[in-house]
């Protein structure tokens, strides 16, 4: 899904709302509803982590420390495919809608994000004509086991205009606010037969525009929605929360959400979040930039501004002291991760480099790559190839420390890659990508490669 550069601003809130991921009205019913179901209640203590600190105590389960070092992608025979785990649990668990209803929570252009301290991943997605299921769902890293969170909307509250995962939810008397409503901000009688138990957000894509900050998932991408995972509801919906504080910062940035391919880094010892700001479907040019956030408090912070190309392609991730952006350069029908940028977190002084050695490369029109997923270790930042068979199995380890240059546009840091090839797995071709999460404390990189697949795990 390349977006197009250059696309007018009308075009951008229009394909925002036909993608059901815009709000419509100012009043959007959302926040503080509290869901009765019991499934509510799934997340624990430990989820309620504060966005620094990344180590959080939790020990390393047997999975973590049986698996050999330096050895392959290692297939975790005690989890359970997502798909049918949550078909198996969702209540409803029918009546949801679009072509793959469950399965593209994962599948449809999302993410997971990484609780650090809690040790667990949040699953949220879905969107466009993929599928309505917009429950939260939580991966245990240590038990390996699902719970959902926050429970989605049931279909019976789906109005009769919601046919699809993209329609606008307008309710038979016209109401519309971006959201599904409850009895409380429903107010005419022909509304009230589809009254929502709890107000709530549609699925929707997440790129990988997710942070976790003090047990709540907060989506940065399009409307910015919070969940709430420890008294599991919605506790913030808003429909345009960054574009207001974007034109602040520059009237030419324009005042609307953040685009179609977003990207956030998070930062496991401060809890900021590091996320581009990108073109998109906005096709506003001047949009070229890296985001800090403050995700507990919704707060744009700086912007941090270079002469770079920064979309949905690109590459973000914080590594020690620094940011780093890349972005992939086009040639030949293949994409070839060449350059990038390096933001001192706490000066915000951008530096250039340039990348050689061994280079990652896949197709222009890959379906299932839209860039290369990337990861620090805690010494060299780490792209995977994961469309190009041949490199499934393999890691571009990137040394942080420069070779030469001096950081600068006209003589970049270089910054040598090499290809560390891990022994073949049989690793099913995943689901779009954006990033990988390492474990630190752990040592290993746990991987969900698509709905349909168990859990796959890697010790580096």
């Amino acid at each position: 899904m390349k977006r197009s550069i250059g696309i007018g601003m009308v075009f951008a809130a229009v394909m925002l709302a036909a993608c059901g991921e815009g709000g419509t009205d100012a009043n959007t019913g959302g926040g503080g509803a509290t869901s009765s179901s019991t499934m509510g209640s799934g997340g624990s203590s430990s989820s309620s982590s504060s966005g620094g600190g990344g180590g959080g105590g939790v020990p390393a389960p047997d999975w973590a420390t049986e698996l050999p070092a330096g050895g392959s992608w290692t297939e975790l025979a005690d989890s359970e495919p997502f798909e049918a785990w949550a078909a198996a649990n969702l209540v409803p668990n029918s009546g949801y809608v679009g072509s793959g209803p469950i399965g593209s929570v994962r599948d449809a252009y999302s993410n997971p994000v990484f609780d650090h301290k809690g040790k667990a991943f949040y699953l949220f997605g879905g969107g466009h004509n993929d599928g309505s299921v917009n429950a939260v769902f939580k991966l245990d890293a240590t038990t390996l086991k699902y719970s959902i969170v926050v429970p989605p909307t049931p279909p019976s509250a789906y109005p009769p205009a919601y046919t699809a995962p993209n329609s606008p939810i307008v309710y038979p008397s016209g109401a519309t606010n971006g959201f599904f409503q409850t009895a409380e901000t429903l107010t005419d009688p022909a509304d009230l037969p589809y009254a929502a138990p709890f107000a709530a957000p549609q699925a929707s894509h997440t790129y990988s525009a997710m942070s976790f900050v003090n047990g709540k998932l907060i989506v940065h991408y399009g409307p910015v929605r919070d969940a709430d995972v420890v008294n599991g509801n919605w506790s913030y919906l808003d429909k345009d929360t960054y574009g207001p504080q974007l034109v602040k910062f520059n009237p030419n940035y324009f005042e609307v959400v953040l685009q179609a391919g977003t990207q956030t880094a998070n930062d496991p010892e401060t809890g900021k979040a590091w996320t581009t700001l990108i073109s998109g479907d906005a096709g506003l040019n001047w949009r070229n930039r890296v985001l800090e956030i403050e995700p507990s408090t919704h707060t744009i912070e700086n912007v941090v501004d270079a002469k770079w190309d920064v979309w949905g392609g690109s590459s973000i991730v914080v590594g020690g002291k620094y940011v780093y952006l890349f972005t992939p350069t086009l040639s030949g029908g293949s994409w070839t991760s060449t350059r990038g940028w390096r933001i001192d977190k706490t000066t915000r002084v951008v530096e250039h480099l340039t990348l050689t050695g061994d280079l990652p490369s896949w197709p222009e029109f890959a379906p299932t790559q839209e860039g290369i997923p990337v990861f620090y270790d805690g010494a060299n930042v780490n792209f995977w190839n994961y469309s190009v068979d041949a490199d499934r199995d393999a890691f571009f380890r990137v040394a942080l420390e420069p070779k030469s240059g001096a950081g600068t546009e006209a003589e970049p840091y270089v910054l040598s890659s090499t290809r560390e090839t891990r022994p073949a797995s049989g690793m099913p071709a995943p689901a779009l990508t954006y990033d990988l999460t390492y474990i630190k404390e752990w040592g290993v990189v746990l991987f969900l490669p698509k709905a349909s697949a168990k859990l796959w795990a890697i010790k580096l």
